[in-house]
């Protein structure tokens, strides 16, 4: 909930702010719990209006930190959040959200300006949330499913793809870990979109992975809802009884009218795999259908990047790592191949350490050089936040040979919960 910043306190978490990380000098936008005033009084100087805060982890009215362990800096940073999200507009009284799915969205903007991309992102991604939720309510309430509204939403996926791609990776930046169930879909669709223009599919078997993508797990809805947010590891009875999502989200999309049956084939077949080793029916090779591969690729990829009830995510370059090892035994290779080209080796909004030592976020993959993109430093070696810097990596290091902006290493999630400046915990 989004809440005037006169009304923050100490002791609640703020999940985002509405200031563009690159106008603000902390590592993202996600603060979590506020330990002390002091914090509340920078954000007011930077011109920070209204947060977002998460009463389930933090106090809703605010508390008092303990005396021995407030300090300056005492929150928690993450990685969540990098890139350019737009402004927050808070709701004006009297003002309702649109009903439907994307009717009344604005053309996909050129990609020469990032501040509507950004924004473009963010409608078409509140957009889809809403859908996602709407979908999640009927498949329990018994409702017919409104395939044309999905359809609106996939739409400008593939607009977006042929357009403007940079709106899917601002769109990808945007889930959360309370809403996993919802953006996780919304996840699948962009993505497979991305893997399935990459793939050069036609406009209809584009629309058909999209939405793969969105229903593709809408069997979850009909699982007790205690084992799929289980923090602890499955027994074997209750994995087996998770397992029959695959099974269940298929004969409730069969009861449907107007879903294609390759829509239908790709939810029942997502957690196969080319070796045997997967599930309902431990389908080999051939016997899978591309466009399962192709959903069951992009949900690992997403799956694992980000936070769950029962583990925490890895970054997106790790992952990487994790389907290329796959290849030709879960998955095809020449479809993981074009997924990583892509991607690229360090996908954007990757944290990544410079040989220079500073850190920097990818902001974007440049053609022909996997393994020198765009880069926005963000901190120096020992972690103190700098001017932000956009750096063509290529163009230093191939063409200038300047080896010190060479990517040293990829950096994981947790390494940003950075000691300076958690002191007292977070």
């Amino acid at each position: 909930m989004w809440i005037p910043l006169e009304e923050l306190k100490p002791g609640m978490f703020v999940s985002s702010f509405d200031l563009s990380w690159f106008r603000h000098p902390f590592v993202s936008s996600r603060l979590g719990v506020i330990r002390d005033q002091r914090l509340i009084d920078e954000l007011q100087r930077l011109g920070v209006r209204h947060v977002e805060i998460d009463p389930a982890r933090g106090s809703k009215g605010g508390a008092a930190c303990h005396a021995g362990q407030a300090t300056p800096d005492a929150f928690e940073h993450t990685t969540e959040g990098f890139g350019p999200p737009p402004r927050f507009d808070p709701p004006q009284a009297g003002r309702t959200e649109p009903a439907g799915a994307t009717a009344d969205l604005p053309p996909v903007p050129p990609p020469t300006d990032p501040a509507r991309t950004a924004r473009f992102a963010r409608k078409l991604f509140d957009q889809a949330m809403r859908s996602t939720r709407k979908l999640t309510r009927g498949v329990v309430g018994g409702e017919q499913l409104d395939v044309d509204e999905l359809k609106d939403l996939v739409g400008h996926l593939i607009s977006s793809v042929h357009t403007n791609e940079d709106v899917l990776h601002n769109l990808l930046l945007l889930k959360s870990f309370d809403d996993y169930t919802y953006t996780h879909s919304v996840n699948l669709a962009a993505l497979g979109v991305l893997l399935g223009e990459a793939m050069q599919l036609d406009r209809n078997a584009l629309e058909i992975v999209g939405l793969a993508g969105i229903l593709h797990d809408v069997g979850k809805c009909l699982v007790p809802k205690e084992l799929i947010a289980k923090p602890d590891k499955l027994t074997k009875e209750e994995f087996e009884v998770v397992k029959q999502h695959s099974r269940l989200g298929h004969e409730h999309l069969r009861a449907q009218k107007g879903v294609d049956p390759l829509v239908l084939r790709a939810t029942l077949e997502h957690h196969e795999r080319m070796d045997g080793s997967g599930y309902p029916h431990g389908l080999k090779g051939d016997a899978i259908h591309p466009h399962s591969y192709l959903v069951s690729i992009v949900d690992v990829f997403d799956a694992i990047t980000s936070d769950r009830v029962y583990h925490g995510r890895v970054s997106a370059h790790t992952a990487i790592r994790t389907l290329f090892k796959q290849r030709d035994k879960a998955f095809p290779k020449d479809m993981v191949d074009l997924f990583i080209k892509r991607m690229g080796v360090f996908p954007a909004n990757s944290v990544v350490q410079l040989r220079n030592g500073c850190y920097a976020v990818v902001s974007r993959q440049i053609e022909g050089s996997p393994l020198h993109p765009e880069v926005i430093v963000i901190c120096d070696e020992n972690r103190v936040s700098v001017p932000r810097r956009r750096v063509n990596t290529r163009r230093l290091c191939e063409e200038m040979g300047r080896k010190e902006f060479e990517i040293e290493r990829n950096v994981e999630p947790e390494e940003m919960t950075c000691p300076f400046l958690s002191q007292g915990g977070a």
